[in-house]
């Protein structure tokens, strides 16, 4: 199966600096959820948990997140780093 197009373009806007958190590949609307979900072979209600609660990915969803952008493990394993970062910041706030 092709590896859909979109992630040439995720993989510049992280290069670019554009996206900093895992959340941010879904509100650029660089690539559809469901669709990396499938390319997961995760069920999209479970990928979407996983975005509220990045902490709970696996060393394996996101190494094959890596393999699916074409990037370096540490660029997704900074993604997941920088939302939890933020998701605890804004429950501070609360």
């Amino acid at each position: 199966m092709p590896r859909d197009e979109r992630y040439k373009n995720v993989k510049n806007l992280i290069e670019a600096g554009r996206i900093v958190t895992l959340r941010d590949m879904f509100t650029t609307k660089a690539i559809p959820k469901t669709v990396v979900a499938k390319d997961l072979g995760i069920h999209h209600t479970t990928f979407n948990k996983l975005l509220d609660a990045p902490q709970h990915f696996t060393f394996e969803n996101a190494f094959h997140i890596a393999a699916l952008i074409e990037t370096d493990k540490k660029n997704i394993l900074d993604l997941i780093y920088n939302q939890c970062e933020e998701d605890r910041k804004k429950s501070k706030k609360r």
